[in-house]
């Protein structure tokens, strides 16, 4: 029986090469980031339904940096586990949303529109607002 090793150097080679097609794809589409002062508006609804509004200038180009940002110079505060897939929010202002105990979670919406990304990945924009609420799964 002849031990042949081509087939699998050409699977690891088409790998590689598939690989960096992925990693060129995903830079030219990423979401775009914009450097300056900004001025933005992180909301927070909780689970009683009021709303406080935080108004920072910050110069940070994806939100959980304006979050540190906020966090350090107010009563704002958020929680999270790091993951492989970005920060997951469990607590926002001293209020945990555990969905494993009764579905809810901090859902994030910018400028009313449900997130497309996760607090580690959503660019920060002059004007936009973001909004943190708390909701149960249905």
């Amino acid at each position: 029986m002849k031990n042949n090793k081509k087939p699998i150097i050409i699977g690891a080679v088409i790998l590689v090469a598939l690989i960096a097609v992925f990693a060129v794809v995903y830079s030219l589409n990423k979401p775009a980031t914009s450097a300056g002062s900004k001025q933005i508006t992180i909301e927070v609804t909780g689970s009683d339904g009021l709303t406080e509004d935080y108004t920072l200038s910050t110069d940070a180009e994806y939100l959980r940096q304006a979050m540190d940002e906020l966090a350090a110079g107010t009563e704002f505060s958020y929680e999270g586990t790091d993951s492989e897939y970005g920060l997951m929010v469990e607590t926002v202002n001293n209020e945990k949303a555990d969905y494993v105990t009764d579905g809810a979670y901090w859902a994030l919406y910018v400028n009313g529109e449900y997130g497309q990304y996760g607090a580690d990945s959503q660019p920060v924009a002059n004007g936009d607002t973001y909004t943190w609420t708390y909701e149960k799964a249905q």
